[in-house]
């Protein structure tokens, strides 16, 4: 549906208006066309083999529940008011993972965190706490393996020795994701996302239990953090509480049992310039590429001291909570949203 100004439109596609507007909204009538239904309706009744066509005859086949304008209009208002809702909740995820990855770059790639009171006192210069570390003239020495000055105390580790790094498990042989829920959802490298947390919706996929108990092993936990490691490469999260004990695909690792730093100092390195050209280069393969779990391990890790992992992660600790309940409530509205679709079919 244009919403926005006049458009070119491809000659592969029919354009079509409402004639009546008092009698039939444009909004309504798209609100039936989202609907999952509708989908597997256009799929049954196109034909074609090379390319199937729902065609405008098809089209004008449909027929749908008309109740009153006032009725479609009640209807219609509910819907942006979940939609509206939805996209001020990504808008201000967004912000928040701006804000935490600003912080992360300003502490540990520009190395401009605020000068503790003990660092102030042990340089005899107590007038410099709070203010920023490099810039202030804080001591900094060369490190060979980041072939870069890094702070005084801080040091690098592979991550295999920070985290145990396990893949996950295809299905077996024969056996099917189902659309029911059960109590064993199955993580995709299509449900993780942009955003910091992979929680649980409504487009998860299950294991049946009997499927379960043969993959039962390859479970992810709340806390962990999972990439993805073959074809589309580099997508992290954190997984949610709401997926714990959830399967994990084969196509995704996860990385556990963090010591010495934290899954959210982990995630942001991994999402910075930094660590996704390391990513990248230790991605293999040629036309669909692959990341090794062996490379994951090899990746050379920051690792500042522990006073200053504190007290990045008491900053980090609210952002992560917002983010984490944001998510989920956008889930919980999207659910929402498939009730009020599923609702005009019995109008």
């Amino acid at each position: 549906m244009l919403s926005e100004e006049k458009c070119i439109v491809s000659t592969s596609y029919t354009v079509f208006e409402i004639t009546d507007k008092n009698v039939l909204l444009p909004e309504y009538l798209m609100m039936w066309f989202r609907r999952p239904e509708f989908d597997r309706y256009a799929r049954f009744k196109s034909h074609g083999s090379v390319r199937e066509l729902f065609d405008w005859e098809e089209m004008c086949d449909v027929e749908l529940p008309m109740p009153s304008i006032e009725k479609q209009r009640e209807i219609v208002k509910e819907y942006h008011t979940i939609v509206d809702r939805i996209k001020l909740n990504e808008r201000l995820n967004r912000k928040l993972e701006e804000t935490a990855q600003a912080i992360y770059k300003q502490w540990f790639v520009d190395f401009e965190f605020p000068i503790s009171a003990e660092y102030a006192a042990v340089i005899g210069k107590p007038e410099l706490e709070g203010h920023p570390y490099k810039s202030s003239g804080g001591e900094m020495v060369f490190n060979e393996v980041l072939k870069q000055e890094i702070p005084k105390g801080w040091g690098t580790e592979e991550l295999q020795h920070l985290a145990k790094i396990k893949g996950g498990k295809r299905l077996p042989a024969g056996e099917q994701l189902i659309p029911q829920p059960t109590p064993h959802p199955y993580i995709k490298v299509a449900d993780m996302g942009s955003l910091k947390f992979v929680c649980l919706n409504n487009k998860f996929e299950y294991l049946t239990i009997e499927t379960q108990k043969k993959i039962s092993r390859y479970i992810v936990n709340s806390g962990d953090l999972i990439t993805s490691i073959v074809g589309t490469i580099g997508t992290v999260n954190i997984v949610d509480k709401s997926l714990a004990g959830a399967n994990l695909t084969e196509n995704c690792a996860k990385i556990t049992g963090i010591k010495k730093i934290t899954a959210d100092y982990l995630y942001h390195y991994l999402y910075s310039k930094n660590g996704r050209e390391e990513i990248e280069a230790r991605t293999v393969g040629g036309v669909q590429g692959k990341l090794p779990l062996y490379n994951i391990g090899a990746l050379k890790i920051l690792v500042p001291d522990e006073a200053m992992i504190s007290v990045f992660s008491a900053i980090q600790k609210p952002l992560s909570k917002s983010l984490s309940a944001i998510t989920n409530e956008v889930g919980c509205l999207s659910d929402l949203l498939n009730i009020l679709l599923a609702r005009i079919s019995r109008q």
